[in-house]
């Protein structure tokens, strides 16, 4: 799984392996091309995006307390290239690896396996998104992945033919982040 991760990372964000942040302008242009907008949520700035080997992610705001960090991670499915050598399968479809990225990002932020997650019905998918499918869920981080902040929420989004996108809300108190994920959870979305 891990492997799937880097590569789909790697065609996702590209410099971010690399060592080298794409800077916010960046950004704007992956929503583009994925299909997506996104507002700065009320409350928060942005802050520079460092490289993460565990995960690595696009854009990073902080609230104004510094108590909140929400990570954005975003895969155009265009990018998607799957080399799959398995004969007596055919490889998965770029529209259906959400089913196996989401569980392996919550296994690998986590490190253990242990969360919860839930999926969004349909509709409120479409109506808060203009998502096809969305889920959410709570886990503690390891270390590496943050060492300032334990607890995450994951909001997972997938619209087919377009991108899989998480926000990753980070912070000490599962409550303020639960709040603060329902406040501002649709700052990115898919655009009609």
């Amino acid at each position: 799984m891990r492997a799937l991760l880097l590569t789909l990372l790697l065609l996702a964000g590209g410099r971010v392996l690399a060592g080298d942040p794409p800077a916010p302008h960046d950004f704007t242009a992956l929503l583009a091309e994925a299909g997506m907008t996104y507002e700065l949520p009320a409350g928060y700035t942005p802050a520079p995006v460092e490289f993460n080997e565990v995960l690595p992610y696009q854009y990073r705001v902080l609230s104004k307390d510094g108590q909140v960090e929400i990570r954005y991670v975003v895969f155009p499915l265009a990018r998607v290239e799957i080399d799959y050598d398995d004969p007596h399968s055919s490889a998965p479809e770029p529209d259906h690896l959400f089913t196996l990225l989401f569980p392996g990002i919550l296994t690998e932020i986590s490190g253990w396996g242990r969360y919860k997650s839930k999926e969004y019905p349909g509709d409120e998918a479409l109506r808060l998104f203009g998502a096809d499918w969305a889920a959410v869920a709570v886990l503690e981080v390891i270390p590496e992945y943050s060492r300032e902040r334990r607890q995450a929420l994951v909001v997972a989004l997938h619209r087919n033919g377009r991108a899989d996108a998480y926000q990753i809300f980070l912070g000490n108190d599962l409550k303020r982040l639960g709040e603060e994920a329902k406040r501002v959870q649709g700052a990115l979305r898919f655009a009609n």
